[in-house]
């Protein structure tokens, strides 16, 4: 059931609608009766990117937390709720988090644990990395007995799109995961093999992707919430992916994630080689999703786009008007190319910028956008 996918309509975040199209979408791949046992320690890995409202589309919903929760329960498993947010956390800020999002909520109705990622690492040799034969993971996701995933769909600036594969780098813990994008520098394929590493050594067991309401424009936290509808689920993290950014509209080979997996064939090559259950594809195709700007040469050769550098640099801007002098972007930039000094709006040395737009990202104010040259905008048309 690798490459098997189920999609079903869910039209609100309501608790019973949520649940009954949850149990809908499983069913086809044997419920999660097929996954889950009695006894079971599981993990449930949440998308827990900023202390965000559910209404704010950036986080996985607390509706759909609670319904897969009190499923897990009633199989006799234990499950545990955790993520490392961007950035990283201390015990306030997680906790602070945790009760924005409404996450806390879930854990106080229905008795769960919850574990915060980065307050216990262990560093993991795998043989099936091609960046980092040793990753450093967050304790909890190797001692579950079962991974479940809970994505949410949305774009995403550096990656295009984030998803079932891009959730799994929330397993490293805090600040490490500044070391990574500083290793992998502005290489969006090598950051993209990291993730495929990272799912490769340890893939959840089930995955199933909030896209009731997703994320447009300029994911993953500063786009716009879009209405999509769905539920989908797969055990595939792979498979998941390629029919979800074909139902927001890209073409999945444009999407390194979708693309390197293909290229390592532990993802689809074509939708003929996914089996869909529930809702069709075709009829689902959103054709006026809003990509993200930084995927406008998503197709360009690699020779093309160094020739070009020079013309077609995207950066992260501050927005004078809208920046608060928090300091978040300086802290959350991994080569420390943002200089806060006092009572003024942060600068940004673009010589030492590797385009990973952590700053935009956590930035709680939205006070960073991504510039994107005139001639990369009339090539995207």
């Amino acid at each position: 059931m690798s490459n098997h996918v189920s999609i079903e309509k869910c039209d609100s975040y309501e608790d019973h609608e949520v649940r009954k199209a949850i149990k809908a979408c499983l069913s086809p791949l044997g419920g999660l009766e097929s996954v889950v046992a009695d006894g079971d320690h599981v993990l449930v890995k949440l998308n827990l990117l900023s202390a965000k409202s559910p209404e704010a589309a950036v986080t996985t919903h607390p509706s759909v937390v609670k319904a897969i929760v009190e499923l897990v329960q009633e199989l006799g498993a234990k499950p545990v709720l955790g993520d490392s947010p961007g950035g990283g956390s201390t015990t306030a800020s997680y906790k602070a988090l945790l009760e924005k999002t409404g996450i806390r909520d879930v854990a106080d109705d229905t008795g769960c644990e919850i574990v915060r990622f980065d307050e216990a690492k262990r560093e993991i040799a795998s043989i099936k990395a091609k960046t980092f034969k040793k990753l450093t993971l967050a304790k909890a996701v190797t001692e579950a007995d079962v991974i479940i995933g809970l994505p949410k769909l949305k774009t995403h600036n550096l990656t295009y799109f984030t998803g079932a594969v891009k959730l799994l780098y929330g397993y490293i813990p805090g600040l490490f995961k500044t070391e990574y994008h500083l290793h992998t520098a502005n290489d969006i394929n090598l950051f993209a093999d990291l993730l495929l590493d990272i799912h490769e050594t340890y893939p959840p067991a089930l995955t199933l992707m909030d896209a009731i309401v997703g994320m447009e424009g300029a994911g993953p936290s500063n786009g716009k919430p879009r209405k999509i509808g769905l539920v989908m689920a797969s055990k595939s993290c792979t498979a998941l992916d390629y029919v979800a950014v074909t139902i927001a509209g890209f073409d999945p080979m444009t999407v390194p994630t979708v693309r390197l997996a293909k290229e390592r064939g532990v993802g689809p090559d074509h939708l003929e080689d996914v089996t869909i259950y529930g809702e069709q594809v075709e009829p689902l195709v959103m054709e006026n999703f809003e990509k993200t700007l930084t995927a406008s040469l998503s197709r360009a050769p690699p020779f093309l786009i160094n020739a070009l550098k020079r013309f077609i640099a995207v950066k992260p801007v501050i927005d004078v008007s809208s920046c608060k002098r928090c300091g978040e972007c300086s802290r959350a930039c991994p080569p420390n190319a943002i200089v806060l000094k006092k009572a003024r709006v942060p600068d940004i040395n673009y010589s030492k910028c590797i385009r990973c737009y952590c700053c935009q990202e956590l930035c709680p104010e939205g006070a960073i956008i991504v510039s994107v040259p005139l001639i990369r905008r009339l090539l995207k048309r």
